[in-house]
């Protein structure tokens, strides 16, 4: 019997490992602005299951949680390979950035979500920007489908949180 319980300890102990995601918080500072970023160091060749908007944009509609676009972004921080937290100065660094990625999301808040074309953009006066082609939602009550520049679906540089996801 004693025997027993050091193996069921010993099996419980080995169970309970932290598998989450380590990650890294970068900070890259200039004369003009602070860039934040968060590096997931860990690769999930997973991705695409773990969020089908990165493989249908459409399946939002089909999330049946209170609030998809809230959803997405908890799945998607600890999926992505980088998150960047966009405002006016540092959007024309993440978009770069992002052209070396193959899956590239803007969340604003918790009601915009949109999966970017970086290879299409058109140039944005608001944002001092070549903006990219998006597709994607506004939640307004209901999730209304968008397809149109990122700059006129994400809206003005203002005090909202604006998240880009790489995977």
């Amino acid at each position: 019997m004693k025997h027993l319980a050091y193996v069921l300890i010993l099996v419980l102990a080995l169970s309970c490992k932290d598998n989450q995601k380590e990650k890294v918080d970068i900070k890259v500072e200039s004369t003009t602005h602070t860039e934040t970023t968060t590096q997931n160091t860990k690769k999930n060749t997973e991705t695409n299951a773990d969020l089908p908007f990165l493989k249908d944009i459409k399946s939002l509609e089909k999330d049946t949680s209170a609030n998809p676009i809230e959803a997405f972004k908890t799945k998607a921080t600890n999926l992505a390979t980088e998150v960047f937290k966009l405002n006016k100065d540092n959007i024309k660094d993440a978009l770069t950035k992002a052209k070396d990625f193959k899956n590239v999301v803007i969340t604003v808040d918790n009601h915009t979500i949109v999966k970017l074309d970086v290879n299409d953009c058109k140039p944005s006066g608001a944002w001092s920007a070549c903006m990219p082609k998006a597709e994607g939602y506004i939640k307004k009550g209901d999730l209304v489908y968008q397809n149109d520049y990122a700059n006129n679906i994400i809206g003005l540089p203002d005090d909202q949180e604006r998240l880009m996801f790489l995977f």
